[in-house]
């Protein structure tokens, strides 16, 4: 146990740091980038080097992990829905194009950048949209091994299609780097928000909760287990309602309700305790970051925030102290969801989750249809505007480099090489002008 809990905190050595206030912003893991980008991150002041994109930390994996990728494709979805968007297939759309291209978006404004690339606001002039752009470079994924993961984040989000999860419209690559084009959510991020308020009341905070239950769960029963929920990966749209995104981290599993995964790998301050054992963990992990969400909403700080540098598995067993700003309602639900002994923890079944006090206002079936109005509304001037995104990113340059990497055909390879990603060509569902 000692050795493994030296491996964790040298990994997560020096890839934290704290930002404004009380709340923790991740750092980039420096060993991930060039000598030139290092040098670019080292110039900034410590706040500007504290954004995004935890680097996921693989220590351990397990049998099934390594052997299950060829049966994935029809264990996304219970009723194996969507394979019509299987990509022999993708280029039907019929309100645009047949195929689509880096020259079809042109950038507006960075929204946020990490370790394997970057996140853009887009905009194509014939749908006359705007969008969110995720760009990868093959190169930073490969050398650090995380193809697989990848590829999952793509086929999850091609598969998902629910009102609080980011939806995918189309995805594409080039020689350098793959892009995948999801709904521009001009709310913006959680964390700018929470960041703004210090904290928010009980009746937003159970709203929010409300509908990342619904969120979770759906991935869940898709068997999908997310295992990096934290505000950074939650969204806002124009209305207020949230939107979970980032699946970089997600694993699909053969069978969620009985199997483990074995990945070290999330947020120190939000990631459940037996991840870090290195003995195998479940979906509930990801209820136990929701009762972190829940205390960091109402608190303005994350329980865990000890953890930080040094993820030390004693932090997570401590006793937990009931800020001033938490009801005892809330309190009860959150000891119940960080309860660091696996079989007494709430979300086996997400009913006992449900039916606790604290969602007793809730009608499941009106949020789900989003028939109730969120407690909140963003500010937002303009289908394009970014108010609500940190100004460290949107005030970035715009690359002028993107529109000379040639896009590929699906079935494209290059010369000499093996194309990896010969199924990551996407195109959705009609979408409205």
């Amino acid at each position: 146990m000692g050795n493994i809990i030296s491996s964790i905190k040298d990994c997560f050595n020096k890839t934290f740091s704290s930002s404004k206030k009380e709340i923790k912003k991740e750092e980039f893991n420096l060993n991930l980038l060039s000598e030139k980008d290092k040098e670019n991150i080292n110039n900034n002041t410590p706040t500007q080097k504290s954004k995004k994109m935890v680097q996921l930390l693989d220590i351990k994996e397990s049998n099934d992990e390594n052997n299950n990728n060829n049966d994935n494709n029809n264990l996304l979805s219970p009723k194996n829905s969507n394979e019509k968007y299987k990509d022999k297939d993708a280029y039907q759309s019929k309100d645009f194009k047949s195929k689509i291209t880096l020259d079809d978006f042109q950038t507006v404004k960075v929204l946020g950048t990490g370790a394997f690339g970057k996140v853009s606001l887009v905009y194509n002039e014939e749908l006359k949209r705007y969008f969110a752009m995720k760009a990868l470079k093959k190169e930073y994924i490969k050398k650090n091994q995380q193809t697989r993961h990848t590829k999952e984040e793509r086929k999850i989000l091609e598969t998902i299609d629910y009102p609080f999860i980011s939806k995918l419209y189309y995805a594409f690559q080039t020689k350098k780097s793959l892009y995948m084009i999801t709904e521009f959510m001009a709310g913006g991020e959680m964390f700018h928000h929470l960041h703004d308020c210090g904290h928010f009341d009980e009746n937003r905070t159970r709203f929010y909760i409300a509908e990342l239950v619904l969120a979770i769960d759906h991935l869940h029963k898709h068997n999908i287990l997310y295992r990096d929920l934290k505000p950074e990966n939650i969204l806002l749209d124009e209305i207020g309602h949230i939107k979970l995104t980032d699946f970089g981290l997600s694993k699909i599993m053969n069978n969620i309700e009985k199997d483990k995964t074995y990945t070290i790998c999330g947020t120190p301050i939000y990631v459940a305790p037996e991840v870090l054992t290195g003995k195998g963990y479940d979906k509930l992990v990801d209820w136990w970051s929701l009762g972190v969400l829940l205390y960091e909403f109402l608190a303005g700080y994350s329980p865990y925030r000890e953890a930080k540098n040094c993820p030390d598995i004693k932090i997570y067993k401590k006793k937990l102290k009931q800020d001033p700003l938490i009801s005892d309602t809330a309190f009860d639900l959150i000891t119940k969801l960080c309860q660091p002994y696996v079989r007494l923890r709430l979300g086996r079944n997400v009913k006992d989750i449900k039916n606790h006090k604290f969602f007793e206002s809730i009608d499941w079936v009106k949020l789900e249809k989003k028939e109730i109005t969120p407690p909140f509304k963003p500010k937002i001037r303009h289908q394009g505007d970014v108010r609500n995104f940190d100004k460290m990113f949107t005030d970035m340059p715009i690359s002028s480099t993107l529109g000379k990497d040639q896009t590929l055909n699906p079935s494209s390879t290059i010369k000499g090489t093996k194309n990896t990603y010969i199924d990551f060509t996407y195109i959705g569902d009609k979408i409205k002008k």
